[in-house]
This record gives structure tokens, sequence and C-alpha cells, in this order.
């Protein structure tokens, strides 16, 4: 079934200007040497960094090869978060050391794909990005770090080998070993990767490092045989590294994995946590690689994540929120249509007023319109030893017009307000278990909410929920039906308002 959850929270779907609510964060972007073309992917990661107002982006070029080092000293400490597209030549003893003391004091720092390819022989670099490849690295530099699946564990291989190698560049699944650290929290378990190059072979100190996901280097590609890292953090001092192989030219930056995984990385980097919407796996999926182009990155973040969805049907309708419609102009009838009874409705200061008739059976005030899938609201309060309802997706048969279809209970407490019956359909009480008997409140109006999607009926009266059922036999879309229960002789007469009817369709 579809449906649209910005209704159900009753906002707008959020634009991709709206999707960072915080202050951009303020990020370094270092590029000047790569043996990647780093001017084709340097305004890629810009682009998807500031998409929707997330990041802030200052570049910083270091000198060309053999170029005076000297001169590229960038003040670290103005940033969240410093994110390296450079693999090259040493920066000078200073800025080393600069950046070493901003990563020790909290700094943030992320490692796109080629960056782990540089300063092998700089030793805190090496301990910030955990495990790098080439450059002349090996055993004396650390183990491989490998996820094992007959082990279901990590391994850390010593034997004698040289660090880093890839296969093809092909599409890759990426599956999520740690689902609960705040990068892959709102994440799918698993999903593609469009075709970039996977790196394995990876080795270096591979201290205090969480690695958040793998994917399997496959021989048929030239591949390791091994279930890689590719995404991993690393604690350094007090700052906070993010490592991400994935992007190794611009086809590959068009991910959306690469991305999404950009940014949460680079969130988590520079604040510790991640901000950003979870995202569907009918986005990210796990059979397809999906792309998008940078500066639209943002958007992916608006489709609403199953679990998302499954939040939102557990919260009652914000009555507060847009996109509601009165039903009931407070002044007339106009729009309604009485059916199967005798019992008489009036208007009264805003308020449907439905009197019992003698004899009369069930009486039923119906709206010209149906509904399909929605959340209806209103207020009601019904006289004490009276029963009273609203019908949803309700119809009629027969040549006397007899009102069918789920009905919402309006009874005194004691009672069983809010659960569903199924008026005259032989059904009975459709929520079988009703344990609340209390949420309706005598001798005063009663705020009810109800949503209908697809099959599944949620009703809350006042603020308590009260019913939650599936119900698949019920007609999917109908009228709307105020009730006046029929009485017996020497009864009454009895009296139920309503007021406030409004409803809102979900698309």
């Amino acid at each position: 079934m579809a449906f649209c959850v910005a209704a159900i929270f009753g906002t707008p779907a959020a634009s991709a200007a709206d999707s960072h609510t915080a202050a951009p964060l303020k990020v370094l972007l270092i590029d000047g040497q790569n043996n990647h073309k780093w001017k084709e992917t340097t305004p890629m990661i810009v682009e998807t960094l500031e998409s929707g107002g997330f990041a802030d982006v200052t570049i910083a070029t270091t000198p060309g090869k053999r170029g005076d080092m000297s001169t590229f000293s960038p003040n670290f400490a103005d940033y969240d978060v410093v994110v390296s597209n450079y693999n090259g030549e040493l920066w000078s003893k200073e800025t080393q050391q600069a950046f070493e003391t901003y990563m020790k004091d909290g700094g943030g720092f992320v490692s796109v794909h080629a960056a782990d390819n540089s300063f092998p022989a700089w030793e805190a670099y090496n301990r910030m990005i955990g495990i790098g490849g080439w450059g002349g690295r090996n055993e004396k530099d650390g183990p491989y770090v490998r996820w094992k699946e007959d082990l279901q564990r990590f391994t850390r291989d010593t034997s004698k080998g040289s660090g880093g190698t890839h296969g093809r560049r092909v599409p890759f699944e990426i599956v999520v070993r740690n689902p609960d650290h705040p990068i892959t929290r709102g994440l799918p378990r698993s999903f593609m990767q469009v075709a970039d190059e996977l790196y394995g072979r990876l080795r270096g100190p591979a201290e205090n490092m969480d690695v958040l996901a793998t994917a399997y280097s496959d021989p048929s590609t030239r591949g390791t045989g091994e279930h890689e890292p590719i995404l991993m953090t690393i604690q350094f001092g007090k700052g906070r590294v993010f490592h991400s192989t994935l992007g190794h030219d611009v086809n590959a930056m068009k991910g959306l994995a690469f991305q999404t995984t950009l940014r949460r990385g680079t969130a988590w980097a520079a604040t510790g946590t991640v901000d950003l919407p979870a995202i569907d796996n009918k986005v990210l999926t796990s059979t397809e690689a999906a792309a998008g182009e940078p500066a639209n990155a943002a958007d992916v973040e608006q489709q609403p994540s199953d679990t998302d969805k499954a939040a939102a049907l557990n919260q009652p309708p914000n009555i507060d929120g847009d996109g509601w419609q009165s039903i009931f102009n407070g002044e007339s009838l106009e729009g309604w249509t009485q059916k199967n009874g005798t019992a008489s409705y009036r208007v009264e200061d805003g308020i449907i007023i439905g009197k019992t008739a003698v004899g009369s059976p069930n009486s039923f005030l119906c709206s010209d319109e149906s509904y399909e899938n929605f959340e209806l609201t209103f207020e009601v309060n019904v006289d004490e030893g009276l029963n009273s309802g609203v019908q949803i997706r309700s119809k009629t048969r027969d040549e006397g017009g007899r009102v069918y279809g789920p009905q919402v209970e309006i009874e005194s407490a004691p009672g069983e307000s809010g659960y569903i019956y199924g008026e005259a359909t032989g059904r009975g009480w459709i929520t079988k278990e009703q344990p609340i008997k209390d949420a309706y409140q005598n001798g005063k109006f009663n705020r009810y909410r109800v949503r209908a999607i697809g099959d599944r009926i949620q009703t809350w009266v006042n603020d308590t929920k009260v019913a939650d059922i599936v119900d698949p036999e019920s007609s999917g879309s109908g009228f709307i039906g105020l009730q006046v229960h029929g009485i017996g002789k020497n009864k009454g007469p009895y009296e139920v308002r309503w007021r406030d009817i409004r409803v809102r369709p979900i698309q």
C-alpha cells in the first residue's frame, strides 16, 4: 500500500533545503595531489556535502609535485571536520604536527578512497586511518583485517604480503556489520554501490578501529576472495575518523551508497552524532545500485524509511498538522445524507445533534464523499445509556439503503468506545480483544482520532490508543456515517453530539 508519511506527521514533505536543520558543518576539503582525477572528484564531494545546506566546504589545495609544502598550512582548528581527497607528497613537519594536534584535541577527519594510500611513513596518519594500501605498506605496518563468514567475526592476518589491491571496477554489495553505530543505524543492512574500485588487502595498525561495513571481493573480477572492510571509524586521541574506501571516480561518486555514507560519516566525524534521516531500503537496495547527482544528495534523505513509516504509524494523527479538511461546515447538514432510520439530526451552535426515535432502526447521517486511505478526527459527547458510533469506509445495500461496514464505537464508560464493530456484516466485533473500557470520559466531549490505511485501522480515544487491527475483509473505501442507535419502547429520548469533524486524505 502506498501512502505519504508526510501526511501522517502533519507537515509537508521537506525540501532539500530543509533536510539539515542544524547550522552547516564547516568542512575543510584537502586536494592538490592524487593518482586519481582529483580535479574532477573534488567538485563531486563538495556538491554531495553542500546539498541541502548540510555543509559549507572550503577547499585547501596543496602545491603540486615537488612544490614548496611549507606554503600549505591550513588552520585546521577553524573547521568541524577535515575531508581528504589527497594522495601525494608528505606535508611539512609543521603541518603534520598541527593536524595531529587538531585530531588529538577532538577534531574530525574523513578519508576518501585513495586518501588511505597516502603517507605510508607518517606513523600518526596510519593510526588515524586504521588500515591503508600501496606506498610500500606490508606486514611491518600491521595486519590485514577481514570479516570471516564461517566464524562470523573479524580476523587479523599478520602474514607477509603487500598492502593494497583491487579488481575490476564493478557494482558490489555493501553489508553492514555494525548496525548500531550512528553512521549505519539509519541504513539498510545491505545495499549496492555502483561500479567502483573495491579495495582489498589493506593493512595497518588497526587500533581503536570499528569496521562498520564490508564487501565481498569476488575472485571472478580479480578480487581477493575476502570480505574486505569498506567503511570504518577510528578513534585517535579525542578525535573521530571516518574512513571510506568508496569513490574512485566521478561515476562512483554518483552512487547513492557513496553519497549517503559520506554525508553520514562526515556528520559523525564532526559531531559524534548523525541527525540525518534514515534511508529507505527501497532507495538503497541490495539488488540494484542506485545513482544520482551529488547536488541532489539531500533529496534521498527525504524518502521516508520503513522505520520512519512504522514510527509514524505508532503515533496518533497530529490534529494540528496540515492537510486537514473539515467535512462539517458548522452551520448546516450540507454534504451529508441520512440513511436507514428515522432518528433526527440538526445543527446547533456548530454541533451536529442526533436524537433517538422510538421504534427506529439504527440511523446514519452519511457523508456524500467516499474516503479510502485517511485520518479522521472528531469530538463527540453521547448521553449515558445510548450506544452510538461512526462508520468508516461504509456502504449501503438493499432498497432501504441499509448501512454496513466498520464502525468506531461510541459508548459511555465503562464500555467499548474506540473498538471496531462490523455494522450489519454478521461479523460482530472486529476487534476481538477489548481490554480498555475507560478511555471515554462521560458527560463531556471526547476527542477521537482514526487512521485507515490499506487494511489497517487504528483508533485513539482522547490520548489512549484503543484499537490497532488488520481488517482485510472490509471495504477499502466508503463514506463516513454518524450513527444514532435504535432504542426500545419506554427508553430515551437520548442525544449524541458531534463537532470538529475533519478528514485528512493520505495518498
